[in-house]
């Protein structure tokens, strides 16, 4: 056996045993002088709730249930200033995602649960995400974003829906997962592993969204087309009804791996490549982000792929039922606040 995959066996053996034998601690991983920084985190989220595989992951609330119990929520909007400006939910506040850890810490005794707001929902759900595994638990991301909240923002949504460069090379092969691999190297430090995590955190948040956002086009640019091959590992994280959509399919050498299932320590997380990007989509860009979130603060080169499928073959299902997408009946048409 490779020494690789004894490192992996061992690992999914720890998690197991840990979790089986109740015998956890803030810092778990003491027991393995030898666990890399990327194992011990990772050994550290599957042994405290294990959030990107739980029923807690995507963190959403909808425009409805926001609006209704407005008095239950603190609205942190992380849209640009000028956007914020040109019209917002009442009584929300207009936040940089680089501060959202300081200012949601010093409402860490609050009550109110804290609901994210972004364009489209997809900023959103990675700050959530990474706040949510920085363990802050009351973090939530509107769905669709503010375009949710009244039509006169939901037109930036629809902007976006679109067949992206090349979709005609997509297809319909079932690409096998690779082989296993070494976890991602990252530099911790040394501490807690539940405070070296939150600032790794901090600093993703201070990196923002648009640092993981990616658009087909620029994928499907490094296509190679006597290979069939491109420079970036695509995922789908979806059941196998997107990953062989009728009349679309797939991009060249796309990996389905199964929401909840496929991510962990004992079953494929350790296939993902470090030694080139990844880049994950599902229906609308939300869930990616969530999952992309994930996996930075693991160390991996990922990125979310701009409106999922939506912003990558949206114009040829926009009337097919097959597709997830922002729908006439999820845009409430609330108030909206102008200015400050």
């Amino acid at each position: 056996m490779s020494s690789n995959m004894k490192k992996i066996k061992l690992i999914s053996v720890f998690v197991i045993t840990l979790i089986f034998s109740g015998c956890l601690k803030d810092n778990p991983v003491e027991i393995m002088r030898d666990m890399t920084d990327s194992a011990e985190m990772l050994v550290y989220f599957e042994t405290n709730g294990d959030y990107i595989n739980s029923n807690k992951m995507p963190s959403f609330v909808k425009a409805s249930e926001v609006f209704s119990n407005l008095n239950n929520y603190i609205i942190l909007d992380i849209r640009p200033k000028e956007k914020f400006l040109d019209g917002h939910i009442p009584g929300s506040k207009n936040v940089e995602m680089k501060n959202l850890m300081e200012i949601v810490d010093q409402m860490k005794d609050s009550t109110q649960k804290i609901v994210i707001v972004s364009s489209t929902g997809q900023a959103a759900a990675y700050a959530t995400s990474l706040l949510r595994l920085a363990g802050y638990d009351k973090i939530y991301s509107l769905q669709w974003g503010i375009a949710s909240w009244n039509s006169k923002f939901a037109k930036e949504w629809y902007r976006m829906v679109k067949n992206g460069f090349l979709v005609g090379r997509y297809n319909f092969q079932n690409y096998p997962k690779p082989d296993y691999s070494e976890l991602p190297e990252v530099e911790l430090g040394k501490g807690l592993t539940s405070e070296l995590i939150k600032f790794r955190v901090k600093k993703l948040l201070e990196e923002g969204f648009e640092k993981v956002r990616i658009d087909i086009d620029d994928i499907m640019k490094t296509y190679n087309q006597q290979s069939n091959t491109l420079d970036y590992f695509v995922i789908c994280y979806a059941p196998t009804r997107l990953y062989n959509i009728r009349d679309n399919g797939h991009p060249p050498t796309t990996v389905r791996y199964q929401p909840y299932e496929d991510l962990k320590s004992t079953t494929y997380l350790q296939t993902l490549p470090v030694n080139k990007p990844i880049a994950v989509y599902e229906d609308t860009g939300e869930i990616s982000a969530y999952v992309v979130a994930y996996l930075k603060v693991l160390g991996y080169d990922v990125y979310s792929i701009n409106l999922g499928a939506n912003g990558m073959f949206g114009e040829d299902q926009s009337n097919s039922s097959r597709i997830i997408r922002l729908k006439s009946t999820d845009i409430m048409n609330y108030p909206v606040e102008t200015g400050e």
